[in-house]
């Protein structure tokens, strides 16, 4: 079955999708390390990889897609 999700590739190893589930990494916000959520939106420009995540908590955000890893 084809996905039909919009999604980016980070490195070959690293594919995300939208409804995908990923771990916060950063290091810049402690209360969000280590946070579940589900991808709801992705934007790429030139500065790089911003997600939309919705943690497991109910709490929204955008974060820099290099703060996050597969879950």
């Amino acid at each position: 079955m084809k996905n039909n999700h919009k999604g980016i590739n980070l490195k070959e190893e690293n594919k995300m999708c939208v409804a995908d589930r990923v771990e916060i990494v950063s290091s810049s916000n402690e209360e969000l390390y280590g946070k579940i959520a589900e991808i709801i939106d992705i934007k790429t420009g030139v500065g790089g990889t911003d997600l939309k995540i919705k943690t497991e908590d109910g709490l929204e955000l955008w974060i820099d897609a290099e703060d996050t890893v597969s879950y």
